[in-house]
């Protein structure tokens, strides 16, 4: 018997020999663009950027969205995640003026991956396989963070400068205009949307839960007014070790 996600995943790591990389306290290297918000001691959080130690294009280690139909395996997906490295400082959720926090913001509107270098307090150690969140890999404090330019994604940057939309509206708007939820996930994050004066760093857990109950109600919301459909239908999905089934039954709306 399997308990939780974290025990999941160590079990089914313990079949892949992953190698790792050595690295000292600095990092040259590149953001997918990525970033991380822990929770812990909410409202001074720890917030930083995931970095990988490789130059040019590694989006692919941060976008769930693009694993399924590229049919990354799951030893890839892990390999990504292990190769991340979160750099962290502690930031109070209402301090987005700081440096971290403009770069966090910079890099999670970026529309691509974006060249960074990091000096680390310390040499960052160990890894993480946690119930909630991603793993990840060694972590450390940082001592100083830099990153090159880089160009906003266009639908970001517009809700970004609109002061007057509400959170709900533009995650709704960027969804329904197919941006990667893990996109607006991001931004939603970091404080990038939302009416001005009520932004703050959301931790990355909380801010996967606020967009996906935005995203489902309204969905549910639609879903309730489709006609009802006429015979039994049966849909099924395998992958990544996990199997769908999902049953469409010709009766009023309910849901299991």
């Amino acid at each position: 018997m399997i308990s939780g996600k974290g025990e999941y995943l160590r079990r089914l790591t313990g079949r892949f020999r992953i190698p790792s990389f050595e690295m000292g306290r600095e990092l040259d290297g590149s953001t997918p663009p990525s970033v991380f918000i822990g929770s812990w001691n909410y409202p001074k959080v720890y917030a930083g950027p995931m970095l990988a130690a490789a130059h040019g294009d590694t989006s692919l280690m941060d976008s769930p969205e693009q694993w399924i139909p590229q049919n990354i395996t799951t030893r890839d997906i892990v390999g990504f995640r292990l190769g991340l490295v979160r750099g962290k400082q502690e930031v109070k959720i209402t301090d987005l003026d700081c440096r971290l926090a403009e770069k966090l913001r910079e890099i999670s509107l970026a529309s691509s991956s974006i060249e960074s270098e990091a000096e680390f307090t310390q040499i960052p150690r160990g890894s993480s396989f946690s119930d909630e969140h991603a793993p990840h890999g060694p972590s450390a404090l940082i001592e100083r963070f830099d990153i090159g330019n880089c160009r906003w994604d266009h639908q970001l940057e517009r809700v970004y400068y609109d002061g007057d939309l509400r959170a709900k509206e533009a995650v709704l708007e960027l969804y329904g205009k197919q941006l990667p939820f893990s996109r607006i996930q991001k931004a939603f994050s970091v404080g990038a949307v939302g009416v001005e004066r009520r932004r703050r760093l959301v931790p990355t857990r909380w801010s996967i839960t606020a967009c996906d109950t935005i995203l489902a109600d309204q969905m549910l919301d639609e879903v309730r007014h489709n006609p009802v459909v006429d015979s039994y239908l049966v849909h099924e999905f395998e992958s990544l070790n996990n199997y769908y089934a999902v049953i469409l039954l010709p009766t009023a709306w309910q849901y299991e």
